[in-house]
């Protein structure tokens, strides 16, 4: 018995005269790192997840950080559209996770150890939003029970990750300097790639993605959209979003476009999740 090539690289054979299945494929016995290998395991088109999901990512330091006046709003608002939206919400660590990082480094603890350390001060802000959310049906989870969000969300409950990527130790080597690459805003998207979820937004503490820091050149101009090849050849100088997440968009196959938005603007994150134009829209292009 055996699948067509276009239908599988996988043959299961059965021995003449013996009880025993094997599975015949190109993967056996070839190098994993073969590309004409690795060409024929790609496919456009993967199991989408939780499509109806949004996931949403609130910024540690430019929403949690700043306390009840910008983090109540948001909680009420998102208790508010619950009912019409499913919603995954990510947490950021926040001035926390920056403290954590310079002690780590003042100690020259490598960048994989920084990267574990992280990850605590995103838990903890999962916590504080978990209470506030609890009244609300938000329910803490985490990594272990990931497969437990298809019935939280048809539950109408809230599920509240970490976004910290739990490479730990495994953290990718930087280009320069010890701060690791991926971070809470990057696990956002990847969770959003990996589950094929409907949209993911970004609350953080300016319009959108700008030339240049508003906050620090008055003449910065606003970009409703782009795509991450020009925001990638583009090079600019500072960005609200860690540039990881552009890197790995550009290469997506099933969440091919991110949303930042303000999140300390009411009704934004309502906006967004109607697919009204608020904000800045980065696409795969």
């Amino acid at each position: 018995m055996s699948a067509s090539k276009d239908e599988s690289l996988t043959e299961i054979v059965v021995e003449e005269g013996k009880v025993r299945v094997h599975l015949r494929t190109p993967l056996m016995r070839e190098s994993l790192l073969d590309k004409s290998l690795i060409e024929q395991t790609y496919i456009p088109r993967e199991v989408s997840v939780l499509p109806d999901a949004n996931l949403v990512h609130l910024g540690g330091l430019s929403i949690i950080d700043r306390g009840r006046a910008a983090l109540y709003p948001i909680i009420e608002e998102i208790a508010a559209i619950r009912p019409k939206h499913k919603i995954i919400l990510g947490v950021g660590g926040g001035i926390r996770e920056r403290h954590t990082y310079a002690i780590a480094i003042d100690l020259e603890l490598p960048t994989g150890a920084l990267a574990q350390l992280a990850g605590a001060t995103c838990e903890q802000n999962a916590i504080m939003v978990y209470n506030l959310l609890a009244k609300h049906t938000g329910i803490r989870l985490s990594r272990e029970n990931f497969h437990k969000l298809p019935f939280y969300l048809e539950a109408g409950s809230t599920p509240i990750i970490v976004d910290m990527p739990p490479y730990h130790f495994w953290e990718h080597v930087t280009k320069g300097g010890r701060i690791p690459t991926h971070r809470p805003d990057s696990g956002t998207y990847l969770v959003a790639e990996v589950y094929s979820c409907r949209s993911c937004t970004f609350l953080k503490d300016v319009d959108g993605l700008y030339t240049a820091d508003p906050r620090k050149d008055p003449g910065a101009k606003f970009i409703p959209r782009i795509s991450t090849g020009e925001l990638l050849a583009a090079n600019l100088p500072d960005l609200p979003i860690e540039r990881s997440v552009i890197e790995i968009l550009h290469l997506a196959r099933n969440r091919k476009e991110i949303r930042l938005i303000n999140g300390l603007v009411a009704g934004n994150l309502t906006r967004a999740l109607n697919d009204e134009d608020v904000g800045t829209l980065i696409y795969q292009g």
